[in-house]
């Protein structure tokens, strides 16, 4: 008899957590990455509002679809609290660094994305076992 094994993706804090931390990774790395482009290709600073505006996106986004992509239901609430959950993170790293709150904008728009890539990541096909 075989034995079922709990998915990591069955328990749902624990889901998005992984989500939202993997939803953070990739608003690093992109942070990185458009920081280095800015500094060595644009040698400007007019841009910095917008490639903070776009690796929110991308996190929100990413933190969204991961979730739904694994869970396969619920992606648009499970998305938008992913969202929540990445911008509270983000809150906290705000007042420990700068002791003020980020704005609430960023809230919206986190939320915004998350539950858009959850939906994405809903409706995307799985994959077929060869």
């Amino acid at each position: 008899m075989r034995r079922q094994h709990n998915s990591l993706w069955t328990s749902f804090p624990l889901s998005i957590a992984v989500s939202a931390l993997s939803g953070i990774a990739v608003i690093a790395a992109t942070s990185l990455l458009l920081a280095g482009i800015t500094l060595f290709l644009l040698h400007e600073m007019i841009f910095v509002k917008y490639i903070a505006f776009l690796d929110i996106c991308l996190g929100g986004i990413s933190a969204g679809w991961i979730c739904g992509k694994f869970r396969r239901r619920h992606g648009m609430k499970e998305g938008a609290v992913c969202g929540i959950v990445v911008y509270s993170f983000l809150a906290a790293l705000s007042i420990l660094i700068t002791g003020c709150f980020t704005s609430p904008g960023k809230l919206l728009l986190l939320a915004l994305m998350g539950a858009a890539g959850g939906v994405c990541g809903v409706n995307t096909k799985r994959f077929s076992k060869v």
